[in-house]
């Protein structure tokens, strides 16, 4: 398994995402999330640490599924991108549509 998921956290489940998010993994993440959202679990934390290089996938991956965890008061957030996933959420305007914070730790408390 390529993503690392932790239900410890109360407020938030984290996901933590490999060194490339690619098209390569992009699906598996696509089916931890839809799994998630079938056991009405709507709070992510996405960790992007460790994610050194994203491509278009690993972005359609995360976006797909923001409408079903709003829609049901729940939130994808982002933890701790690299300078070029940073410049890459810039670029294609998602940091409009995703919150991004410096460290887990305080995306996982911006949940109520």
């Amino acid at each position: 398994m390529s993503f690392a998921v932790s239900e410890k956290h109360k407020k938030a489940i984290v996901i933590k995402t490999p060194k490339r998010f690619t098209v390569e993994v992009a699906s598996e993440f696509k089916e931890i999330l839809n799994n998630l959202v079938k056991d009405q679990k709507y709070n992510f934390v996405i960790d992007l640490s460790d994610t050194k290089y994203m491509d278009s996938s690993g972005l359609g991956a995360i976006v797909s599924r923001i409408a079903a965890t709003r829609a049901n008061k729940g939130d994808i957030r982002l933890a701790n991108p690299a300078k070029f996933v940073e410049e890459l959420l810039e670029l294609t305007q998602l940091k409009r549509i995703l919150k991004i914070y410096k460290n887990k730790k305080s995306a996982i408390n911006s949940f109520k």
